[in-house]
């Protein structure tokens, strides 16, 4: 209970605590160290390798109190793991909708539901090197979930080595892409 004032009365009123929910994780830095090494088989057509530097087992609180995460939510968690020198993932317990992840390549962030494939994590690691959504099912940046080793297409290879990020950490663009 608390005092509030109302004109010249005060009177107590009760407080309402909301519960805090928060996202959690029950992936460990050497489950997410394999799921690195089989994305960077994929990636490796293209150059690229992504490396674990760090992970941390803290949670952090849900956005709006949801146990799922949807796009909203997620751009809101995003603002809070800008990229310094490096990109950020985001693992989460799950995803509103049957994305199974997001990303946003200018903040150099992504978030992929605790349970998703390494595609999933490839995936949304294609989109922080600016690759889009391709139709053929049989591609990584498919809409959908791609089959497990599904690899890089000429064209996602090119765009991911031509990518920002891809450049920023040491990349060289290819032949005729200046």
């Amino acid at each position: 209970m608390r005092p509030v004032r109302v004109g010249r009365e005060t009177r107590m009123q009760r407080e309402r605590i909301q519960r805090t929910r928060e996202i959690q994780t029950q992936r460990s830095a050497a489950s997410l160290t394999l799921s690195f090494m089989e994305v960077n088989k994929i990636f490796g057509a293209a150059d690229i390798e992504f490396r674990l530097r760090n992970t941390t087992p803290d949670s952090v609180e849900a956005p709006k109190g949801s146990e799922a995460l949807d796009d909203e939510g997620f751009l809101m968690l995003a603002a809070g793991f800008p990229m310094n020198n490096a990109v950020s993932l985001l693992l989460v317990r799950s995803f509103a909708g049957s994305e199974g992840g997001a990303s946003k390549e200018k903040l150099g962030v992504c978030a992929v539901g605790d349970g998703s494939p390494d595609t999933a994590l490839a995936h949304e690691f294609g989109h922080l090197l600016g690759l889009e959504h391709q139709g053929d099912i049989r591609d990584l940046m498919n809409r959908g979930l791609s089959a497990p080793g599904t690899p890089l297409t000429k064209s996602e290879i090119k765009g991911a080595r031509a990518s920002w990020l891809f450049q920023r950490f040491g990349g060289r663009p290819p032949e005729g892409s200046r």
